[in-house]
């Protein structure tokens, strides 16, 4: 796991030269090394406390501050280094779109050997507070109830969340009153997920402990005085995946649809569906297309969706990828418009059937700027280029950022 250093043993003054993918201030040590610190910004100073050190680089886990940036400023949640959940919550608003977008032209040049013309543009909606539509609360061996701090599996029980929306804030008060109420029951769960429901009111999913089998949902002292206050069910599998940041979801499915209009397709494939995000809308707006979702509880709801808001123009395989774009092949299915939201790991398991598939465009959401890289980098390789990068502002308060990337195939000559 590395050699690990304990006050006094880096005594060198560390300068944060700029922050990378994942949020943390990397560091040019005088020796050449490379050093990390998580909590640190750009232009900062400090002196490591506790490092370890790996092969290639090393990493401040504990630090004091020597001289701080003018960007750094005072954070709104009386948790936050405990929590960690929101890595920049002490980096000043327009410091924090800079860098995400920062982040995402070096990743792209790097690793995607694109390199921007300009910085892209970080789009907002709302609120930098009180945006999250949906938290998952950790419940520990004594039901207590919180979240894990950074990279750990330690509990922090919180008092509120401020960027939580506020009907999420009343759900999360309510597990936490049950949990103090009724400790041994609770603990019979690792994690009740509190959702703020569009149409308003809450949805708490609970999550058993492996082993515990919830056969009477209907009486289970949990669920049953979680019902006084909203939907309560146990979670089956993977919860199903929404955006947490209502408005700017908003804004980043409008884009999408606006690029396909723009392009004149009249159809798409959306893969990695969820529950309909992008293809609902787009739909609605005149194209046809086809869904893929491998959850059957996302592709159910995204079925629902389809029959009721959009008939005949769209549907819904509950498949993996690479098995549905294989039957695309065979049947010789073309696509206009391809959609990718994959999840963190990436689309890599989708880029030989988008090869063979073949469409004109492809409009590709991802939220990690180094996989996006990578991906992007195999699409040029393989008759795309890129044509617009716009990164959206989905989680303020922390490193994490959606960036929207439009590739079109090159023109055959």
């Amino acid at each position: 796991m590395g050699q690990v250093f304990r006050d006094g043993s880096e005594l060198t003054i560390w300068t944060v030269e700029k922050l990378v993918p994942g949020g943390a201030g990397m560091c040019r040590l005088s020796d050449g090394t490379i050093g990390f610190v998580e909590g640190a910004f750009p232009g900062e100073t400090l002196k490591p406390l506790v490092t370890l050190r790996k092969k290639g680089y090393v990493r401040a886990t504990r630090f004091e501050l020597v001289s701080p940036s003018a960007e750094r400023v005072e954070a709104v949640c009386p948790v936050v280094d405990a929590c960690g959940g929101c890595d920049w919550m002490r980096l000043a608003r327009a410091a924090e779109l800079n860098n995400k977008a920062g982040i995402v032209a070096e990743a792209l040049e790097r690793t995607g050997g694109v390199r921007l013309a300009a910085v892209p543009e970080v789009v907002t909606a709302g609120d930098e507070l009180g945006y999250r539509s949906r938290v998952r609360l950790h419940v520990d061996a004594h039901g207590r109830v919180g979240f894990f701090a950074r990279g750990t599996h330690r509990l922090v029980e919180v008092p509120g969340c401020p960027v939580s929306e506020p009907e999420v804030e009343r759900g999360m008060a309510i597990v936490r009153a049950l949990a103090e109420d009724a400790p041994r029951a609770m603990a019979r769960f690792e994690a009740v997920e509190v959702r703020a429901l569009d149409e308003g009111g809450l949805e708490f999913l609970v999550h058993p402990r492996e082993g515990v089998d919830v056969r009477a949902p209907d009486t289970d002292e949990v669920i049953v005085r979680l019902r006084e206050h909203g939907s309560a069910s146990v979670a089956r599998g993977n919860a199903e995946f929404t955006q947490v940041n209502r408005a700017v979801n908003d804004v980043l499915v409008a884009r999408i649809v606006e690029g396909a209009l723009a392009r004149g397709a009249q159809s798409f494939v959306d893969l990695y569906a969820g529950s309909g995000n992008f293809s609902v809308p787009l739909a609605k707006a005149g194209l046809s297309g086809v869904a893929v979702e491998s959850d059957s509880v996302a592709a159910a709801r995204g079925r629902d969706r389809a029959a009721r808001e959009v008939q005949g123009r769209l549907s819904v395989l509950t498949r993996d990828v690479p098995r549905a774009l294989a039957e695309f092949s065979r049947a010789k299915r073309a696509f206009d418009l391809a959609v990718l939201d994959p999840p963190r790991i990436g689309a890599k398991d989708a880029m030989s059937g988008l090869s063979e598939l073949a469409p004109h465009a492809i409009a590709y959401v991802a939220c990690d700027p180094v996989t996006l890289a990578r991906d992007v980098r195999t699409l040029g390789e393989q008759a795309w280029s890129v044509v617009n990068v716009t990164c959206f502002d989905m989680f303020p308060k922390t490193h994490h950022v959606e960036t929207l990337v439009w590739l079109e195939r090159h023109s055959e000559t």
